[in-house]
């Protein structure tokens, strides 16, 4: 976060439902049997509350996972700080039962966004969440270790986004082997409605 003093929140006890994480994977169109059929799925990238302001001014977000995703049944305690002034962002770190650091997740108001992002109209994270469950169905829900998404314009109401993505690199990082992917998703026009970047473990 930036330089300012951020405000730190009270800690938050979430529990990760089976219901909620499939009926999230099912609303952005995810085929992935991980969501779908396991016992106790692991949560999509960008299903963990990022911000403490709307998903109507969210432009970018950063997901971090350090080690496979927290999965159903796991109890989160959710610590957030937020950053104001005009460029609003905020960083909410997850803790386990035994208060290891297991995700965070990093957002920003578009106040902030690159000079791509040229629109006034409302943003939607629904783009992004589309995203990302094209690249977990590609490289694996469990893999995931990073995804970063910035919010270009917003979705025309009523469309679903066209992705495509290509790997840049590979390498080893705590230990196992790691890809990183650029990503990107289209309207109907063409048009880039959102970015991301991603990194996944690879086996």
């Amino acid at each position: 976060m930036g330089n300012a003093a951020a405000v730190i929140g009270q800690p938050i006890q979430i529990d990760l439902d089976t219901d909620a994480i499939r009926l999230f994977a099912a609303a952005v169109r995810s085929a992935d049997p991980a969501y779908r059929l396991a016992e106790h799925p692991v949560v999509p990238p960008t299903f963990l509350p990022a911000d403490a302001f709307g998903a109507g001014d969210r432009a970018e977000t950063d997901h971090r996972f350090f080690g496979r995703p927290p999965r159903a049944g796991d109890r989160l305690t959710a610590i957030r700080a937020v950053r104001e002034l005009d460029a609003p962002e905020s960083l909410t770190r997850y803790f386990d039962r035994t208060g290891g650091l297991v995700a965070e997740s990093w957002a920003a108001a578009a106040s902030v966004a690159s000079s791509e992002h040229a629109v006034a109209e409302p943003l939607s994270s629904d783009a992004a969440a589309q995203l990302a469950a094209y690249a977990t169905d590609w490289l694996g829900a469990e893999n995931i270790r990073r995804f970063r998404t910035r919010i270009v314009r917003a979705l025309p109401p009523g469309e679903t986004v066209t992705c495509s993505g290509h790997l840049t690199q590979h390498y080893i990082q705590d230990g196992e082997a790691r890809v990183d992917v650029t990503l990107a998703g289209a309207d109907s026009t063409g048009a880039v409605v959102v970015r991301a970047w991603a990194s996944f473990a690879r086996d």
